[in-house]
């Protein structure tokens, strides 16, 4: 406790590389390990450490005493405070060998991996800028706008213009809280959803309501926003309300494309996805992943799929076009749904899909002794540690683990080898440009 009180809160450190998360580790004179936002490796900073925890401290560069050659402005007037991006002040391609970088060590020192020897390497984003077609916003209560916490706060900072969204949602940010209707909704509103559907780049809203909103304000709304395809609100139950007007286009729902040589379909087309079903952010990477499954996963025809965090089916449907037969299980009824009749659009009726949970499905196909040659895992960020021992009996040649988050990833493939799977390749794909976050797909074989 005495060297806690004697520590000073400035200090001259250099930034010894970049680590899961974004910040930068550097070392106080005294040899703590202290974290360092906005940084680059190799500068020279002077800091102010904000917070003391245990065995390591948290700060702010007050000075770059020494920048790197690289380093740029931000773009984005809400960088230094708001806690979505962490490497805007870094050109792009050094943001790919960075997140690289922290992809291989978190693979080597939490699953004890030879990184180098698996991982080919990172597909950067189309785009870095103004690529996300969903983001979800919390409420500022006392003006309307909408906007994201702080860094490692709970304080709201509003925003009027998102440098990683799309420009129709950048449409919605700006205009909404300025809308009188919207001034006499939002003190009952905690959080909104804007998603882009992006065949007639048209907006979705959905937001989180207390109380039931009158038709009058909905239809103000929605007249003063062009760029809006329909309004939803959630209030209460399994479903949102809506949509709002009630003869809004497609119901309101997201027409999401997929070229025909990715879909492995005779012509163009897409998915629907419901208000607040969960669909990738960043679709030109999600396409990318679509045609690298394909690519590495040359399937024997009529051959059995399981997927098993299947959503819409973005990533099963694509692997069962032809004579391939394919199940998909997922938590979400609304998703399934959706699921569902997108097989039927595209005209797979050799694909069902059934609302499960991981756990309970592959329980049901263990008892069952029904076995797969392929599974498909995309789990949350949070893994699927809890599923991982019935897989040697539920899938009998090969796995595919999609991740967004590499230490859980990590943790799960370690865990995998134990089981008998061996691990083919790694792959990383840039899902979000600025942030910290990567997505990986990771290809394994049943060994035993």
């Amino acid at each position: 406790m005495l060297r806690l009180l004697t520590m000073k809160p400035e200090a001259v450190v250099v930034i010894e590389k970049l680590i899961h998360g974004g910040e930068g580790l550097a070392r106080l004179p005294d040899g703590q390990v202290v974290f360092v936002s906005d940084v680059i490796p190799g500068e020279k900073v002077h800091i102010k450490i904000t917070q003391r925890l245990g065995d390591y401290s948290l700060a702010r560069p007050l000075e770059i005493l020494e920048p790197d050659p690289q380093r740029r402005k931000p773009i984005c007037p809400y960088f230094s405070s708001c806690g979505g991006c962490q490497f805007q002040h870094l050109p792009y391609t050094r943001q790919l060998e960075e997140k690289l970088s922290i992809f291989c060590e978190t693979l080597e020192r939490t699953g004890k991996l030879p990184a180098k020897e698996l991982v080919s390497g990172i597909v950067p984003s189309p785009r870095e800028f103004f690529y996300r077609n969903r983001l979800q916003f919390h409420v500022h209560q006392e003006t309307g706008a909408l906007g994201f916490l702080k860094r490692r706060s709970h304080d709201l900072v509003p925003v009027r213009e998102c440098a990683l969204a799309a420009p129709e949602i950048n449409e919605v940010i700006k205009k909404l809280p300025d809308i009188p209707a919207w001034k006499r909704l939002h003190p009952y509103v905690k959080r909104v959803n804007l998603a882009l559907s992006l065949a007639e780049r048209k907006v979705v809203l959905l937001f989180w309501s207390q109380l039931a909103p009158r038709e009058e304000d909905l239809a103000e709304i929605y007249e003063e926003l062009s760029v809006l395809k329909a309004i939803y609100y959630w209030i209460r139950g399994r479903n949102p309300v809506g949509p709002f007007p009630k003869d809004a286009k497609d119901r309101g729902r997201r027409r999401m494309p997929i070229p025909k040589q990715i879909a492995g379909t005779e012509k163009d087309v897409f998915f629907w996805a419901s208000p607040g079903v969960f669909v990738q952010a960043n679709w030109e990477i999600n396409l990318n992943i679509m045609a690298y499954l394909k690519e590495i996963l040359p399937l024997a025809s009529g051959q059995e799929i399981l997927d098993v965090h299947c959503g819409i089916g973005n990533f099963l449907l694509p692997l069962a076009t032809g004579t391939n037969c394919g199940e998909g299980v997922d938590t979400d009824h609304r998703a399934i749904a959706d699921a569902q009749e997108n097989a039927s659009l595209w005209g797979l009726s050799q694909v069902t899909f059934e609302v499960y949970s991981a756990i309970e499905a592959l329980i049901n196909y263990f008892k069952e002794a029904r076995s797969f040659p392929l599974a498909l895992l995309d789990p949350p960020r949070g893994g699927c540690k809890e599923i991982l021992r019935f897989l040697p009996d539920v899938v009998s040649e090969k796995l595919v683990y999609i991740s967004c988050d590499p230490p859980t990833l990590a943790r799960d493939l370690k865990i995998l080898q134990k089981l008998g799977f061996k691990i083919l390749s790694v792959k990383a794909f840039d899902m979000f440009p600025q942030t910290f976050h990567l997505e990986s797909v990771t290809l394994l074989e049943k060994t035993s």
